[in-house]
C-alpha cells in the first residue's frame, strides 16, 4: 500500500448528506484508507445543523472542533464543544449538532465497522 498525499488544492467541495446548507471539504473518499469512509472538513452556520437526529449503525463518526462552538445532542445528552475537543461517537448512536457560535469548523472522518 502506498501513502496517500492529497494536497489542499485537490479537495473537492460538497453539501453534506445531512444538511444540502452545510458545504464540505472532502479530504479523503471511503475506499481510499480501508475501514475510513470518509475524512473532511465542514463549516456549519449557526442553528441546528440537522432538521432530525439521526444515526450511523456501522460507523464510528470522529470530530475535532477547529473553531466557533455547538452542542452535541448525543442520546439525550448534550456536550458543549469548543476549538481544540474531540468527540467520538460510537455506531448506532442517535445524535446531532446546533451551532451556538459560528462558523462552527470541524474536521471530521468515520471509521466503518462491521455491522455484526
Amino acid at each position: 500500500m502506498k501513502a496517500i498525499h492529497v494536497p489542499s488544492s485537490g479537495r473537492m467541495f460538497e453539501p453534506t448528506r445531512h444538511g444540502a446548507h452545510i458545504m464540505k471539504e472532502v479530504v479523503v473518499r471511503g475506499g481510499q484508507i480501508p475501514n475510513m469512509t470518509q475524512i473532511a472538513f465542514a463549516t456549519l452556520p449557526a442553528g441546528p445543523a440537522e432538521v432530525e437526529p439521526h444515526r450511523h449503525p456501522t460507523m464510528w463518526e470522529c470530530y475535532l472542533v477547529v473553531e466557533g462552538t455547538a452542542i452535541y445532542g448525543i442520546d439525550g445528552d448534550e456536550v458543549l464543544m469548543k476549538p481544540g475537543d474531540f468527540l467520538a461517537i460510537p455506531p448506532n448512536t442517535l445524535h446531532n449538532q446546533t451551532v451556538t457560535h459560528a462558523p462552527h469548523r470541524i474536521f471530521y472522518w468515520g471509521i466503518a465497522v462491521s455491522d455484526s
